[in-house]
């Protein structure tokens, strides 16, 4: 999975673990934590959208490289009901806020396993 947008903290952590020079963290920054097109970003810098695409790249190497599989936040864009949206979202929210990693972790759990076992009852249906 591709990374579509970073907090500027978790941004910071994981460019402090490249080698990328400070243009080519400029560049990967614009993109993941503002949220701006590749070609805007390498128009503005003059470089080639290749040049921007292996700065972001490298970002998203060293962020795989550094999280936790199934732990570390991400975002991503889903169609989703409103409902399923909402609950998600607070659930986030939450997790930010809660300092007990044991009782986030037991949170993400019983979440993940309530989604998987929905997932199971949809794709049983005839």
């Amino acid at each position: 999975m591709r990374l579509k947008r970073l907090t500027p903290q978790a941004f910071d952590r994981t460019a402090a673990d490249t080698r990328l020079g400070e243009q080519a963290r400029e560049m990967a920054r614009a993109v993941l934590v503002d949220g701006r097109a590749q070609v805007d970003v390498a128009t503005e810098h003059g470089m080639t959208k290749q040049r921007v695409s292996l700065a972001v790249a490298a970002i998203e190497r060293a962020y795989k490289k550094a999280t936790t599989p199934g732990v570390s936040s991400i975002r991503v864009e889903l169609d989703l009901p409103e409902t399923l949206a909402l609950e998600l979202a607070a659930l986030a929210e939450a997790m930010k806020g809660c300092d007990d990693v044991a009782k986030s972790a037991e949170a993400l759990e019983k979440a993940t396993t309530a989604v998987r076992k929905a997932t199971k009852l949809l794709k049983a249906a005839p």
